[in-house]
């Protein structure tokens, strides 16, 4: 039970932040004059690297969650 829960938390963290990552902060969003898939794909590709990273380690961060409150 708790192996499901983290990683349907470690996916859900991870796409979240990414997504936030994309959309809200400004230093990372794209100037793009374009339809909407074109613009969703180009905003998803731009600094995948360091987007990937960061929500690898929110999503794990996520994911360890139940492990962190059982203990408690």
């Amino acid at each position: 039970m708790k192996k499901t829960l983290s990683i349907i938390l470690f996916v859900v963290g991870f796409i979240a932040t990414y997504l936030i990552m994309c959309y809200c902060i400004p230093g990372l969003r794209i100037k793009l004059a374009a339809e909407p898939k074109e613009y969703f794909i180009e905003s998803i590709k731009y600094a995948a690297i360091f987007k990937t990273i960061t929500s690898c380690v929110v999503g794990g961060i996520f994911a360890a969650l139940p492990y962190i409150i059982k203990k408690k």
